[in-house]
């Protein structure tokens, strides 16, 4: 799971629930007095930096590099107070002499995301792995109605785990992952969902 956080002289990435942090500044040269971020099944996390004297800046790619992205602010280099994401929108608060709230639609920055919300399943789905019976590789795909931590594991008939495939956090959307049991002898396994109280499981065949 990443977690981030903005400083005055940073932003900084930990994957590991915070024990260790990582500066993650390429291309963003200004001090940082804000965050926001959003969720999408496309690219996943977008983090937006909001700057002293610096506008607004955007990261797709979990901060490897970041673009400034301030069309429509008063000023291209505005002092970014505070930062909001609601629907499909993200909304800027100013602090200088003229300022005020801006708003703008996150799909003009992200513009390899398409935002759906009514396209978002309405509830946990686990689909049956196809194909099934399968050799040696079978993909499994399920539906999550919100952004939570989720597991996929592959079990054996005597409830053993034998995979890990998923275990992390995922935005609303749906997904896909490809299990290849190349390593496994034939017979039946179970692969198992869990996102806080919701569980469940589905019985697929590995036949070699």
């Amino acid at each position: 799971m990443n977690i981030f956080t903005g400083t005055y002289f940073s932003v900084y990435l930990s994957t590991n629930y915070g024990s260790n942090w990582t500066s993650i500044n390429a291309g963003l040269n200004r001090s940082v007095y804000s965050l926001a971020t959003s969720f999408d099944g496309t690219s996943g996390t977008n983090i937006f930096a909001g700057t002293i004297f610096g506008g607004v800046f955007l990261t797709t790619n979990n901060g490897t590099s970041w673009t400034a992205v301030n069309s429509g602010l008063s000023y291209e280099n505005d002092y970014i107070y505070s930062l909001a994401i609601l629907g499909q929108y993200i909304f800027a608060g100013t602090l200088n002499l003229d300022g005020g709230v801006w708003r703008r639609p996150l799909s003009e920055m992200v513009t390899s995301v398409e935002i759906n919300f009514e396209t978002f399943p309405t509830q946990f789905v686990l689909e049956q792995n196809y194909p099934n019976p399968f050799n040696p590789s079978t993909k499994i795909t399920w539906q999550s109605p919100v952004g939570s931590y989720q597991t996929l594991k592959v079990y054996d008939i005597l409830g053993n785990e034998v995979a890990t495939l998923v275990d992390e956090f995922k935005p609303a959307g749906s997904y896909e992952v490809e299990f290849n049991a190349s390593n496994l002898s034939s017979g039946t396994y179970f692969y198992q969902l869990q996102s806080g109280s919701f569980i469940e499981s589905k019985k697929m065949i590995l036949l070699k």
